[in-house]
């Protein structure tokens, strides 16, 4: 990966080369490049000099970052277009990160030519998404449209054949440039583009593979009916490509089951959900049909408010092949991990973060006994904040965990171990000793005496494989003494991670036991 930005001369090498020279030896090798300076060192681009650098660009460049898209087109427009031009339709970009970018006449001309081959769509939005459309469409226009005389000015000379034949000498205007393919597409969607742009574009954007829509504001339950729609139209075609799906800020509850119920064949989603903090004014919940089964194998939902479980469960038990399941901030129910254990039998990862556990310790005991994990997060989740003996949950957690065979990674930071971090260690115990190679402890007041029993521990067993273990954010700064002795006994077994966090502040302290 390149960042282009400018080429600083520290050394005395750099010093004797120019730039060209420098860009040759480096371009050969970029298979990313991010774009994220001033307008003027993209320019150069353009220019004769480096033409031969842009058209080694065109050739190896897979993904484009536009990092401040703001940036990037406050002088020189039109060259910064004719190398996205060059990159994106003459050569093999087929990722594109956008960010910053508060002109949507500009993701119009990034996505007008490069959906690939489109197939007419036979089926219509519904009545009632095309009122939504009609309310909030001419809302938008009224806000963002040019006016029509200026508009068809910089549609003529961002045309990619204008462009091409101003900077090229070889091109005319009659000259046929190619069209691209955008695959997977992450951007920030600013106002009113979801409306005016995205849902426009969707259900003929069959070569689409990924969708990353990232949002500072909050997306209206209309905008995402209107976006559900656009989203039903693609996957009705059969040439649809989407499998990834992730969108940010959703207002409401409501929309997973939507979502899913108009994608089947969607494999991977992410959905970060900000609930109304008003119960009464929830919409009530679609059903999903159980007997339709689903393609999903990852999900990850996070709620910025109080959010149950029970709403997902049927998801969950129509996706027998979710290998990855990621929940933050939901209040859990007891049949959810009876329902992990009874539908999802290939789950690999699961992370649940910031959610109280400390009232289901058989149901994760008997969920552990038949998973086939290889990475288990237990992040933020109170394990032991309701264990009179926290021995009588840790010990028989660790032997479900050492039955796991397959299980490689195991993170419980944040939940307030201290003292009882040591059982961790006889992970490593006995005849059949975990396989585990990652442990995360960060954040869990572990003193020092107690880092070096642990080590002591390690250093009696000797896992067959080195280990990576985190310990950042923990007060180890309390007797930098034990602490030597505690890590010099860890070395040989462990890979640490560690910092110089200051423990000594009140915040910090609160910090590390929250």
């Amino acid at each position: 990966m390149v960042l282009f930005t400018q080429v600083r001369r520290g050394g005395s090498y750099l010093s004797d080369l120019s730039d060209s020279s420098i860009l040759s030896m480096t371009v050969k090798h970029v298979r990313v490049l991010s774009l994220h300076t001033s307008t003027r060192n993209i320019s150069r681009l353009a220019s004769g000099d480096l033409r031969p650098i842009l058209s080694s660009l065109e050739k190896e460049v897979t993904s484009l970052k536009l990092l401040d898209a703001k940036s990037l087109f406050k002088h020189g427009r039109k060259h910064v277009l004719f190398v996205l031009h060059r990159l994106l339709d003459h050569g093999s970009v087929i990722e594109v990160v956008l960010r910053r970018n508060p002109d949507s006449s500009f993701l119009s001309w990034l996505t007008s030519r490069r959906r690939g081959h489109q197939l007419s769509v036979s089926s219509t939005p519904e009545a009632s998404h095309r009122s939504v459309v009609g309310e909030f469409d001419s809302r938008c226009r009224a806000e963002l449209e040019e006016p029509a005389a200026k508009r068809l000015a910089l549609d003529m000379e961002e045309n990619p054949e204008v462009l091409c034949s101003e900077f090229s000498s070889s091109s005319s205007p009659a000259d046929r440039c190619p069209e691209g393919q955008i695959h997977s597409l992450d951007f920030e969607v600013s106002k009113c583009e979801i409306l005016t742009t995205v849902s426009r574009i969707l259900p003929t954007w069959l070569c689409l593979h990924t969708l990353h829509l990232h949002s500072d504001w909050l997306i209206s339950e209309q905008e995402m009916s209107v976006l559900v729609e656009s989203l039903r139209r693609l996957f009705l075609n059969p040439g649809c490509s989407l499998t990834d799906l992730s969108i940010s800020h959703v207002s409401g509850h409501t929309h997973l089951i939507s979502i899913l119920r108009a994608c089947l064949t969607l494999k991977n989603l992410c959905l970060e959900i900000c609930p109304p903090a008003v119960r009464n004014t929830w919409r009530p919940q679609p059903r999903f049909t159980e007997n339709r089964e689903l393609c999903l194998e990852k999900l990850t939902v996070r709620s910025t408010g109080p959010m149950t479980v029970t709403c997902f469960l049927p998801v969950l038990k129509s996706a027998p092949k979710l290998s990855s399941l990621h929940f933050t901030g939901i209040h859990l129910s007891q049949q959810f991990f009876h329902t992990l254990t009874g539908s999802n039998p290939s789950l690999k990862v699961l992370k649940l973060e910031d959610i109280n556990l400390s009232d289901y310790h058989q149901e994760i005991l008997q969920f552990l006994e038949h998973s086939v994990l290889e990475e288990l997060c237990f992040r933020d989740c109170r394990l032991l904040d309701k264990c009179a003996v926290k021995k009588d949950f840790l010990l028989p957690f660790v032997e479900a965990l050492k039955g796991i065979s397959s299980l490689r990674t195991l993170m419980l930071a944040q939940n307030r171990l201290a003292t009882s971090a040591i059982e961790i260690a006889k992970l490593f115990s006995g005849c059949r000793p975990s396989k585990i190679t990652r442990v995360d402890l960060s954040s869990n007041f572990i003193l020092p005496a107690e880092l070096l029993e642990f080590a002591q521990l390690l250093e009696t067993y000797r896992p067959v494989q080195r280990l990576t273990l985190d310990l950042r954010s923990n007060p180890l700064d309390r007797d930098p003494e034990v602490k030597g002795q505690a890590l010099r006994k860890l070395i040989p077994y462990c890979n640490i991670l560690t910092d110089d966090w200051d423990s000594r502040s009140t915040m910090a302290d609160h910090i590390s036991v929250m």
